[in-house]
């Protein structure tokens, strides 16, 4: 072929070989778009069929006592792992969680930098206009721990509605819509952390704060002579569901399926009485400052 460009005069060898590259990158483009064909994920299907051609499932998780919890050995317990890894069992695939800071979970989602957020998200209508949820799989409310010192006299809604009140929560959760919201006039202060704002509440660096029931209970049962509950009642009680992008209908009719079938069966109520109603699972969880530093640093924030 080359013997017979060369025998051309110069103009037609020009015109000749740029013929013969159009085709060669025609021919390429064909190659490339049958290969893309053979294998259509991860690019415009279901999330669970993009995990199912990856053989992984990536997740995402925030910290959070007892859904998410740093283990003795620095890997990860809890609820929604529990939850995570029997989703990746029934999908017959592999399971990755991936630990983002609480704030910035929704925007790593939108993303791509992982599959679902199982994390004990409530659904809430600001949330879903980024994000689809599921139905339901459980729910839970907020309660108000005090330290008793910084609080005392204070008895009522409307003494805690103070603006000398100062409340800690967790930034960007439902507790911190709840002190919002009950309690306008009083000052609010946002952690990163449970371990941050536990610390501040029993130092009386905060004198209230705002938490979900179940870490509630158990600041309470570990700090007796510290905090107090100034309400027996819950504030705003919530549904949390798994999240994923939108515009995905297989998928979000998936995870509701999978959600009802083992409602059914019982999993996951037991699995929620095991981590909520008990305290079996507190010697599982780290104990040791260093685990706790390093696993805490695990969640820093994504750059989003």
């Amino acid at each position: 072929m080359i013997a017979v460009i060369k025998m051309l005069p110069r103009g037609a060898r020009v015109v000749t070989i740029a013929v013969l590259l159009a085709a060669t990158a025609a021919a390429q483009d064909y190659r490339e778009t049958a290969e893309a064909n053979l294998h259509p994920y991860p690019f415009d299907g279901s999330v669970i069929e993009e995990v199912s051609y990856r053989n992984l499932l990536k997740v995402g998780i925030g910290l959070f006592e007892p859904w998410v919890m740093c283990g003795a050995d620095g890997g990860l317990i809890g609820y929604e792992i529990d939850v995570g890894r029997k989703l990746a069992d029934d999908i017959s695939v592999r399971i990755q969680f991936v630990r983002t800071d609480w704030y910035f979970i929704i925007p790593a989602l939108i993303e791509r930098e992982f599959d679902l957020i199982i994390s004990g998200m409530a659904i809430t209508p600001q949330r879903s206009l980024h994000v689809n949820f599921s139905v339901p799989y459980s729910e839970f409310g907020t309660v108000i721990v005090a330290n008793t010192m910084r609080t005392s006299g204070l008895t009522t809604l409307e003494d805690f509605d103070s603006a000398g009140v100062m409340f800690g929560v967790r930034a960007g959760t439902v507790p911190e819509q709840a002190a919002v919201g009950n309690f306008p006039t009083a000052t609010v202060r946002t952690f990163d952390s449970d371990s941050e704002l536990l610390q501040a509440l029993t130092s009386g660096e905060v004198q209230v704060a705002a938490v979900d029931q179940v870490k509630g209970r158990r600041w309470l049962d570990a700090n007796p002579e510290t905090l107090h509950s100034p309400f027996d009642e819950l504030f705003n009680k919530v549904p949390e569901a798994i999240a994923l992008r939108k515009g995905d209908v297989d998928g979000l009719n998936f995870l509701d399926s999978w959600i009802a079938h083992h409602r059914t069966t019982g999993w996951l109520d037991e699995r929620r009485r095991y981590w909520f109603e008990t305290t079996d699972w507190s010697e599982l969880t780290a104990t040791d400052q260093n685990v706790i530093a390093r696993c805490n640093e695990s969640f820093e924030p994504n750059p989003y």
